[in-house]
């Protein structure tokens, strides 16, 4: 790791302080993965400078092609296809017709290369994966009693997907000779994390499964706990065979506490389940977070990830209690990294718990970042205003939608979506820059409401809509003033300091953006709701005025106008520097559900043309100022126009 502050402890020193306790470093990506391994082997140097024990691997590039995602007319399995599922890496033979070989051998050469790197430097591996995982339909025709629970999200899927019977002895065959394979390819490997009932997999009769309890029926009445247990057994099994002691730790919402506690009573040591065995051993422990990938709220803007905490959570990860024999966790986004490490190099010269220590820290670190002591306090109050804010946007929470920018900005292409008076009239040409990137089944990518998120109809009514617009309007006029803050600061800030402060101001004007889009996309979509209502009024500016306004176009307009001027201000944000602003596709073939495209400024300045080619849809659907003044016409008015037509003259 580079020295960039002194009197850094070894990683021997450090990994006295940890004692038993084991430390995984990740490098946040989530769903959206596309870093190049040069990101990896730095956040491996990272870990290893820092004490610690294990990386995670196996956190596959999403690309299309594969059998898990072939293109994205059905996106449902885009939340499955960066896991390194265990059929998905090592498919026994039985298996070869329909998972593929050719891509299983892509994906195992991927994880060599990581486990490779992370060899050198001592260090063992983790993976995180989705099981038991969904199969290709085709392996349930050829093997009927192989089809387990139905398990996918009905509303954004085309199709049904049906996990594995973990209940046949063919199956449980399966995975253990599969787990084998993968410890004998990589046995740097020693524990899993599986997430079931969720993004393509799911357990048996198990209730909170997306279509409803459900699997199959000569294996209904089994004890869950039995199933679950014997499941993992043969997993580890597997791992023992290759001469690896693996250890499993599964986690579902859908497990209810009585189940846990069957499985739990039936588990070995090394297998848990939502960390239990019913022992004093663990899987998990305190973690510190530093960005998130896709999962951090302030997703797509990088570099946003909140140092104060990341300070906190290191305090609990290395001050670590006699005996505490568990797995801590520190997650670092691949824009984070620099940060991070100016932080780790901050705290361990602080390393002790309590505030003091930790302010020491803290003023240490924004010293480092702004590359002069006496503006310090002043970094780390924008620090703390820039986290408020972000708190802020979280809170704009809709039927289970708690990440604004990630489900709406990006996977319903907020972000990119003209906002005009009549969206069911815009032409294939004039969406094609977002719509097949709309996380949605084929047959609903067209439907224009924005408040269709993830296939579910959020921000109706105006108590929806104005709950939502004043948490983000309080974040709006948070980052822009932190922004405007930073950018003074910048002038009186040694070059490094001043490059590194510019750019957060940069980014923290961009999520202000983000922000205003996604206000003004509630705003407008509630303005269409309600426009099949007349809202006339006088001009509330001048008393004496006989015209009579339409408040439909006026509404409208002003919040389209916004977001002209909001988009515009975006787009020079991100040409303002050659730094990462805006998180996107390097390439065609990264762009996804969850990435916005390669060509982010382009699509953007589509959007604009679009609304403005269309801007007098305004006045034309809701004009203005009152043509008549009863509305609609009077009925003399209609049946003399019915007359004139009649007789072949036009209407009056």
């Amino acid at each position: 790791m580079q020295q960039t502050l002194k009197n850094s402890p070894s990683p021997a020193e450090i990994r006295e302080r940890l004692g038993s306790r084991k430390v995984v470093f990740t490098l946040a990506e989530g769903q959206a993965a596309h870093s190049d391994l040069e990101t990896f082997k730095r956040c491996v140097e990272l870990a290893a400078a820092s004490g610690a024990t294990h990386i995670r691997v196996g956190n596959l590039p999403y690309r299309c092609g594969s059998w898990v995602l072939p293109d994205h007319k059905d996106p449902y399995a885009a939340w499955c296809n960066s896991t390194p599922a265990i059929l998905r890496i090592c498919p026994p033979e039985e298996l070869h017709p329909w998972v593929s070989p050719e891509h299983a051998r892509e994906c195992r050469d991927f994880i060599q290369q990581q486990t490779s790197i992370l060899r050198s430097h001592g260090l063992k591996g983790v993976c995180h994966t989705i099981e038991p995982l969904w199969l290709p339909e085709e392996v349930y025709r050829a093997h009927p009693h192989w089809r387990g629970a139905q398990c996918e999200l009905g509303r954004i899927a085309s199709r049904p997907y049906f996990a594995p019977s973990i209940d046949e002895p063919e199956v449980l065959d399966l995975y253990r000779r599969a787990m084998k394979e993968f410890s004998t390819q990589f046995p740097e490997v020693d524990f899993f994390q599986f997430m079931s009932n969720d993004s393509g997999a799911g357990v048996p009769w198990t209730p909170c499964i997306y279509p409803g309890i459900n699997g199959p029926v000569k294996h209904r009445t089994r004890d869950g706990g039995e199933r679950v247990a014997d499941w993992l057994k043969a997993i580890q099994d597997g791992a023992a065979e290759a001469g690896v002691r693996m250890e499993l730790n599964i986690h579902s919402a859908g497990f209810p506490p009585e189940l846990k506690a069957s499985i739990a009573a039936k588990l070995p040591s090394g297998i848990f389940v939502s960390g239990n065995n019913g022992t004093e051993e663990t899987p998990g422990g305190p973690g510190a977070s530093f960005g998130g990938g896709i999962w951090h709220p302030a997703y797509p803007v990088v570099g946003m990830g909140s140092p104060i905490s990341f300070l906190e959570g290191l305090q609990q990860i290395y001050n670590t209690p006699k005996k505490v024999v568990d797995r801590a966790s520190v997650q670092i986004g691949i824009h984070d990294l620099d940060l991070a490490e100016i932080f780790l190099q901050s705290y361990f010269r602080h390393p002790d718990q309590g505030l003091r220590e930790n302010t020491e820290a803290l003023l240490d670190a924004a010293t480092a970042f702004c590359e002069d002591e006496t503006h310090a306090e002043r970094v780390i109050g924008a620090w703390k205003k820039i986290g408020g804010a972000i708190h802020a946007t979280a809170q704009v929470r809709q039927k289970g939608l708690g990440l604004i920018f990630n489900f709406a900005t990006v996977s319903s292409r907020w972000l990119l979506r003209p906002l005009v008076a009549d969206p069911h009239g815009l032409t294939p040409e004039e969406t094609a820059h977002y719509r097949d990137f709309i996380f949605a089944a084929e047959k609903d990518k067209d439907n224009p409401d924005l408040g269709m998120i993830l296939g579910k109809s959020c921000f109706n009514g105006e108590s929806a809509m104005w709950m939502a617009r004043w948490a983000l309007q309080e974040a709006i006029g948070t980052l822009r003033g932190v922004a405007g803050d930073l950018q003074a600061l910048a002038a009186e800030l040694p070059k490094g300091g001043a490059k590194r402060v510019r750019l957060l101001a940069t980014r923290t004007a961009a999520l202000a953006c983000l922000a205003t889009n996604a206000r003004n996309c509630i705003m407008f979509k509630y303005s269409l709701d309600i426009a099949h209502h007349s809202q006339y009024g006088p001009n509330q500016m001048d008393y004496d005025d006989n015209i009579i306004y339409d408040q439909r176009a006026l509404n409208m307009r002003k919040i389209a106008r916004e977001e002209l001027d909001n988009t515009a201000e975006l787009i020079r944000l991100i040409e303002s520097t050659e730094e990462p602003v805006i998180e996107h596709a390097a390439a065609p073939e990264e762009e996804s559900v969850f990435v916005l495209g390669p060509n982010l400024v382009r699509d953007l300045r589509k959007k604009m043309d679009v609304m403005l080619d269309h801007w007098q849809d305004f006045e034309t659907l809701y004009p203005t100022t009152m043509v008549r003044d009863f509305d609609p016409a009077p009925l003399s008015q209609e049946r003399s126009a019915r007359t004139a037509t009649d007789q072949g003259d036009p209407p009056n």
